[in-house]
């Protein structure tokens, strides 16, 4: 072999181990030809300006800046200047070392000396979770974890699914990682339903995930439990077999009240799976107060998960009765006119009839004496329970079913349980006139029992161990005892429901119309669906005819005679004298109330029409109202507050009407009659007129919102000879009647 070809070979044998060794640098663990892997060896600079974006040292120009200084990876020098740009290279010292790229490592330690001097809130805290899921995003990712979701800047392919990390978190977003996790992480209080030699399939977090073993799991049979996972790998699984049944009677952020047992403590966010069918993760707000027996998973004396072995039996309703319009007591006297079984407690007693019970003499103290229920109850139909005063007197009507009285802070809660066509039955006289004839009262008990039945599901006062409240904010209940005609409207409609699509509808029903009735547009909802079965809908014996938006048609319509359903109630027609001069402070405040409830319904504007203002303070003198926009049937949409320097749009039939309200003194009604301290104008279908004198004439028709069913017109058909089912089919669109018993809870 020649010199020249032995060099040759010399040249190549040095080639290919330089090649083979870049090779192995750029492919050993940590190592990447490009970014956004995560590497134990180097930071990218996009991670440490996601890091570093918070505070007053929050900024867009971040990862620019460290891009130009130090390129893709944190070097030396770009972490010298970062943190001359911090002002902080007298307090912190460089890490010393081979290399030109900051590890992990030293980044963690440099970091945590830069929080200890901006941070001062410290915004910024060490977190660990298990990665289950992860979601692409067009802003930030989301990392679905077992502690929860978080958003995140870093991109996905950071990292992987069953891994464990410890991140830095701000706020609920995952700025950056800190390292991989090699210890045991918990996914507590997941619902297995199906284990084999293959794997594990089960609940959490309103997902499904199928989880590979790598040993035999032998007799798991479906339950809650805790998958411990290591290092990607199931580890254990820690089943829970500790449970009380019972139904349940309220809840709160800390405990849970379960029949026949008491307060308990739960974790937080409790986990309820509905496991008769097939095996489906659902909500607390499933699980149906008073009328679902469930089974309650515990460990460390406190409710973990909530199983739902069976559907719901819906029986009975929960009502807070209120004091006042108040929702707290700060006395509760009770009796009865047969005897009482009453029970607080391990206290057991039989209370003879005309018997006062004090609640205090029961639930006084501290502790566990305080979170005592005490129920008092008669036997079925044997007599009623009354809310009296100390020496006996009776200051309600007669209560069916049973009391339960619970101790807050605040005071006494009141709430009656009780038979829900029990409750329809002193529901009905007290929204409707029990002398309205039968077919009128047949179609509010199915308005009403479909109202419920939706309350029931919702249950929105559950923390006070209630469905709804007495009031009309749900339905106005027993403020006239039942009668022989409300009973009989609720026997022979019993158990029928209006349903829409196959879902029970909130039936909404109103006082009087002015000659029409609208649809959700008066709320300014979105027009999704939900509400497709309040229709508008004409009252009046002759054809209508006409679009009522337009203010000249509205105001000839408003101000002529019409005949219709209704059109004898005195609240068909009525007008007011409105003065909004020096009204401002008392507008103010109304505004600002609403504007709380549903900014998106007060908006306020500078004079260009366009420019949005916080609050009507800068705005000035209110110079004028104007009718800015109605609906088809003539409903104000939006009332225009006109100001010196701007104004205010007020949307939804609600606000208008408190808006309105509060210029008038008093209302003239139809037959002359008047109605003084108004703080709710009637309706909203009304004309607003300016006067010579710098008032406004109010000029309307109706009384109540305008949705679903006219009651005094409901009363106007059945007198004219239509049934109740031909009744609700006028009022609603597209809906079915139904029995509850065939509907099932959502």
């Amino acid at each position: 072999m020649s010199r020249r070809a032995a060099k040759k070979i010399v040249m190549w044998i040095v080639f290919l181990i330089a090649a083979g060794m870049l090779f192995f640098f750029l492919t050993r663990p940590g190592s990447r030809k490009s970014p956004g892997i995560y590497s134990e060896n180097q930071v990218e600079t996009t991670e440490i300006a996601a890091e570093l974006n918070f505070g007053s040292y929050s900024g867009e120009d971040w990862e620019g800046w460290l891009l130009e200084e130090s390129g893709p990876y944190l070097t030396k020098s770009g972490l010298r200047s970062l943190l001359e740009k911090l002002g902080l290279t007298d307090y912190i010292a460089i890490p010393q070392g081979v290399g030109m790229r900051v590890s992990r490592a030293q980044w963690n330690e440099i970091y945590g000396q830069i929080l200890d001097y901006v941070d001062m809130e410290a915004q910024v805290s060490r977190e660990t979770f298990l990665v289950l899921d992860t979601m692409e995003g067009s802003e930030q990712n989301v990392l679905i974890t077992n502690q929860g979701d978080y958003d995140t800047r870093l991109p996905l392919t950071y990292f992987e699914v069953w891994a464990a990390y410890e991140i830095y978190e701000r706020e609920g977003e995952c700025l950056g990682i800190a390292s991989v996790s090699d210890g045991e992480e918990a996914v507590a209080n997941v619902y297995l339903k199906e284990a084999s030699e293959d794997g594990i399939t089960f609940l959490y977090g309103g997902a499904s995930y199928r989880k590979e073993l790598t040993a035999a799991v032998e007799n798991v049979a479906p339950g809650v439990c805790d998958v411990i996972i290591r290092e990607r790998e199931i580890v254990a699984l820690r089943l829970k077999q500790e449970a009380i049944t019972g139904g349940l009677l309220s809840y709160d952020e800390e405990t849970i009240e379960i029949e026949a047992y008491g307060k308990i403590a739960h974790t937080g966010d409790i986990p309820v799976y509905q496991t008769y069918g097939e095996a489906v993760e659902k909500s607390l707000s499933d699980v149906i107060l008073g009328n679902m027996e469930v089974e309650y998973i515990t460990g460390d004396g406190e409710v973990c998960a909530i199983l739902i072995r069976q559907p719901a039996s819906i029986e009975n309703i929960r009502v807070l009765l209120l004091a006042g319009g108040e929702k707290f007591r700060q006395e509760v006297f009770l009796k009865s006119d047969a005897e009482m079984q009453l029970t607080c407690g391990d206290t057991k007693e039989t209370i003879p009839a005309g018997t006062v019970v004090n609640a205090a003499d029961y639930t006084s103290g501290d502790g566990e004496a305080a979170q005592k229920t005490l129920v008092l109850s008669c036997e079925e139909n044997a007599g009623v329970i009354y809310i009296c005063g100390a020496d006996g007197t009776p200051v309600s009507a007669g209560y069916a079913g049973r009391m339960e009285v619970r101790r807050c802070e605040e005071g006494y809660t009141l709430v009656n349980e009780l038979p829900l066509e029990q409750y329809l039955a002193a529901v009905v006289p007290s929204e409707m006139p029990s002398s309205y004839a039968p077919e009128a009262l047949k179609a509010q008990a199915v308005c009403a029992r479909s109202y419920a039945y939706i309350q029931l599901l919702r249950a929105d006062l559950a923390k006070y161990g209630a469905h709804i409240d007495d009031s009309t904010s749900y339905q106005v209940y027993n403020k006239t005892g039942a009668t022989e005609e409300s009973r009989a409207a609720v026997y022979d409609t019993a158990g029928q429901v209006l349903t829409y699509r196959g879902e029970v509808i909130e039936a909404y029903y109103f006082s009087t119309s002015m000659g029409y009735t609208d649809t959700a547009e008066i709320w300014n909802v979105e027009n999704d669906g939900t509400y497709g079965y309040l229709k508008a809908a004409c009252l009046n014996a002759r054809a209508c005819e006409g679009d009522l938006s337009v203010e000249e048609d509205f105001r000839a319509y408003i101000s002529s005679p019409a005949e219709g359903y209704d059109s004898d109630i005195k609240y068909y027609r009525w007008f007011a004298a409105a003065d909004y001069r020096d009204k401002e402070e008392t507008l103010s405040r109304i505004l600002a109330e609403r504007h709380a409830v549903s900014p998106q319904n007060i908006c306020y504007y500078k004079k260009d029409g366009k420019t949005e203002e916080e609050s009507p303070e800068k705005l000035g003198k209110l110079t004028g109202l104007t009718a800015k926009e109605r609906s088809a049937s003539g409903c104000l949409l939006t009332l225009q507050l006109d100001y010196e320097n701007g104004m205010v749009l007020v949307k939804t039939e609600y606000n208008i009407r408190k808006i309105l309200g509060a210029l008038v003194e008093k209302i003239v009604y139809a037959d002359a009659s008047e109605s003084a301290d108004i703080t709710l104008l009637p309706s909203a279908f009304c004309a607003i007129i300016p006067e010579e004198d710098g008032t406004l004439l109010l000029q309307g028709g109706g009384y109540g919102h305008g949705l679903g069913m006219s009651q005094n017109a409901a009363n106007g058909m059945a007198k004219a000879g239509m049934t109740y089912d031909e009744i609700l089919q006028y009022f609603y669109k597209d809906v079915t009647i139904e029995n509850m018993g065939s509907t099932e809870s959502k």
